[in-house]
């Protein structure tokens, strides 16, 4: 009897280590993660964003090479074999051999102009890796958000469930007592599995905005992230400060692909340039020494050459040139075009979505809460049919989904103004 006792306590024990180290397990694989962390860890870890500052680098040491001059070339001639003395390689007083040392001069700037044009190409890059941080920035900020609300919608299905599986095994008891009919047992358990889908839908879902965040951030595969929203990261700027032609004016400020546009411009005007400046044939001077061949010994001779530009004018290099001026300065159009139009579309949603939400009653969401725990009480004493906590029940939850919906849509359009107009105008 004793023995049996003690094994009873020991496999109670090994039970309860076991639901420890377990609970530990989910701890270690779950992080709680604010919204100003997971901006940090975007800009140090972010692979695109790293591999965009590469580029910015790169094109920095274009700029050092555009600098660099023209290395000097020089031409030493010996005579092989001297048939007069009938020696090879005669470096004697009556062999002969030669110097010649020449340097290429560029005309017309070319030098100046590639130097330019490789800064602006260092723009040209510095430009793109804000905008690609824009682009990311919104996105990490938008899936934080719906994995916030989603997770939260999720608690409400969990809840629920917990409920509805309490009253499932009740219902079964007094089924089988003949207390209740079986078509009740029958509706709350299809209510149930109609909860269970949804929440499996759910789940896939927070599933997939984990793993895009996870991703921006790169967090290992396998752990939770469970985003921490404070009432500070959801207080949106005045109503007053959504002005279309402020908003405007700030994006055409601020945009890096509006940028982009406006420096692939010059940089074609910076290429045009180029182009023309290479028609202009370059100087060649050099200085030539000759021991014993010329009509004096030890002869020293001053050269400059020059191409006739004749045929070549590199008139194909700069009609493409002029082409792609042209292209860009349409690209550059459609730029604005489009930035105008997307800021007034930021701007019709916010407004909707800061109108929507304010007509809603502050106190709302607890009062409807405070009702449904009365619901819930007033249902396992009978005081309410079937019929009538069913009504209720979906018209709850549809609430709290609704609700969570409308919250991530207003946070998701307060980022499209960021988004839109390049700037942190609202900035949790």
């Amino acid at each position: 009897m004793i023995n049996r006792l003690v094994l009873s306590i020991w496999l109670v024990l090994f039970a309860a280590l076991f639901r420890i180290a377990a609970v530990s397990a989910q701890i270690k694989d779950t992080i709680a993660l604010t919204l100003a962390d997971a901006e940090q860890q975007l800009l140090q870890k972010n692979i695109p964003l790293l591999v965009q500052r590469y580029s910015i680098d790169s094109a920095k040491a274009g700029i050092i090479t555009a600098k660099l001059y023209d290395n000097p070339q020089v031409t030493y001639e010996n005579v092989l074999y001297n048939h007069t003395d009938n020696r090879w390689f005669d470096f004697s007083y009556n062999g002969e051999n030669s110097l010649q040392v020449t340097q290429l001069i560029k005309l017309a700037g070319k030098r100046n102009r590639a130097v330019l044009l490789a800064q602006s190409g260092v723009k040209l890059n510095e430009y793109q890796f804000y905008d690609i941080l824009r682009t990311l920035r919104f996105s990490l900020h938008d899936n934080f958000y719906d994995l916030y609300y989603k997770q939260r919608s999720l608690d409400t299905y969990a809840s629920q469930i917990a409920f509805l599986q309490t009253v499932v095994t009740v219902f079964t008891e007094q089924r089988d007592l003949g207390n209740i009919a079986p078509k009740e047992v029958i509706r709350i358990k299809s209510m149930l599995y109609d909860l269970q889908h949804d929440q499996l839908e759910l789940q896939q879902d927070i599933q997939q905005a984990q793993s895009d965040l996870a991703l921006l951030i790169r967090i290992p595969t396998g752990i939770a992230i469970v985003p921490q929203l404070s009432p500070g990261d959801t207080v949106a700027p005045a109503t007053f400060q959504f002005n279309f032609e402020a908003l405007l004016d700030t994006a055409k400020q601020n945009r890096y692909d509006l940028k982009i546009a406006q420096e692939t411009v010059r940089y074609n005007q910076l290429n045009l340039r180029l182009q023309k400046s290479i028609a202009v044939p370059d100087l060649q001077v050099g200085f030539s020494y000759d021991k014993q061949g010329n009509f004096e010994r030890n002869y020293n001779g001053l050269n400059v050459s020059m191409p006739i530009p004749f045929f070549n004018r590199n008139q194909g290099n700069i009609k493409t040139a002029k082409i792609l001026v042209e292209s860009s300065k349409l690209q550059l159009q459609g730029e604005e075009d489009e930035l105008a139009h997307e800021v007034m579309n930021s701007l019709q949603l916010v407004l909707r979505t800061e109108k929507l939400l304010n007509e809603f009653d502050p106190g709302f969401e607890n009062d409807y809460t405070k009702m449904m725990k009365e619901v819930e009480k007033n249902f396992r004493l009978h005081n309410i049919g079937l019929l009538e906590f069913i009504d209720l029940y979906d018209a709850y939850r549809n609430n709290v989904l609704k609700m969570n919906e409308l919250k991530y849509d207003r946070l998701h359009a307060l980022e499209l103004i960021n988004f839109s107009t390049g700037s942190l105008i609202f900035h949790p």
